[in-house]
């Protein structure tokens, strides 16, 4: 099959086969490209391949802007490795995927493409459906409360934390003028507050941070999350009797079950406002809570035999 029309098959499914409960947001990003495959080189070198590149499916200005830098900064990325299979030569990226975290009508993709030796590149994406703007990392500072020099002293203290965990000393008789500091100072020289930034499916400022590396390519990129330590109200509106427990805060991110009351002569319906929710069983009902305070509102419905 031509790849044109494999990867517009592919995208179509995508679309028809989302429930309908999840269609409006599901329909909300297409994919430019969204093939898997396998592959042998001229050489007999034989790996799998998967490349997913997702676009923003808007109208607007902003919409078109992201779109056109996710295709030229990932996007080429797959054209370039198309040729390759093409023309029988070795792949050095073989996966690039993305993930979408959604915060009330904005979205945020985190687009990561991997490469030879363990190396990976990101690319992070907000844009608000409501308001047809992009999102940038001010409107996010600002909608957590910090301000840029509260959130670069979090990301030292996160960073250097990481470069902790990931740090391997350096064998006793290398010759070589990099130490621990060194290396620890070097990577806190890079950081920066223009380096893009997204919230996570938690609702926590997210990045990636490169981390620099005696060995190998000499500084990897890592995501770094900063911990929203915040908590945020739930409050609960219409037939609260029928509840039997449901906390009264919860941290962003948190998934929050409300428990209720069996009900012999009718029915009940719940529903968040300023959250998705979802019914697991006849007593319980979850949802995750967004970075801001939600009204769990109740309402008993009766069968209409009394």
């Amino acid at each position: 099959m031509n790849r044109t029309i494999s990867i517009l098959l592919s995208a179509l499914l995508l679309l028809t086969m989302v429930p309908a409960a999840c269609a409006e947001r599901q329909n909300a990003i297409i994919e430019l490209y969204s093939v898997d495959g396998y592959y042998e080189d001229g050489v007999g070198n034989r790996d799998t391949y998967s490349y997913h590149v997702p676009q923003i499916n808007a109208d607007t200005p902003a919409a078109e802007e992201i779109n056109a830098e996710i295709a030229e900064n990932f996007g080429q990325r797959v054209e370039t490795h198309f040729r390759y299979m093409e023309d029988g030569y070795s792949l050095w990226s073989r996966h690039t995927a993305w993930e979408a975290y959604w915060n009330g009508s904005q979205v945020f993709l985190l687009v990561t493409a991997d490469g030879d030796g363990d190396y990976r590149e990101y690319g992070a994406y907000g844009y608000d459906y409501e308001s047809g703007n992009r999102i940038t990392n001010a409107m996010i500072l600002e909608q957590k409360g910090i301000s840029e020099e509260q959130y670069l002293e979090k990301l030292r203290e996160a960073v250097s934390a990481l470069f902790e965990e990931l740090y391997v000393p350096i064998p006793e008789g290398v010759e070589t003028t990099l130490t621990h500091d060194s290396l620890l100072e070097d990577t806190l020289g890079w950081l920066s507050a223009d380096q893009p930034i997204f919230l996570n499916r938690y609702g926590e400022i997210e990045t990636w941070v490169s981390i620099a590396s005696p060995a190998g390519a000499g500084r990897y990129d890592h995501l770094v999350a900063l911990p929203d330590a915040k908590s945020y109200e739930i409050h609960l509106s219409g037939d609260t009797y029928l509840v039997e427990s449901c906390p009264e805060t919860a941290r962003a991110g948190e998934t929050v079950t409300v428990l209720t009351y069996d009900v012999t002569d009718g029915d009940k319906e719940i529903s968040v406002i300023g959250a998705d929710g979802e019914n697991i069983n006849w007593f319980e009902y979850q949802f995750v809570m967004p970075d801001h305070d939600v009204e769990v509102h109740l309402e008993f419905i009766g069968n209409g035999l009394a």
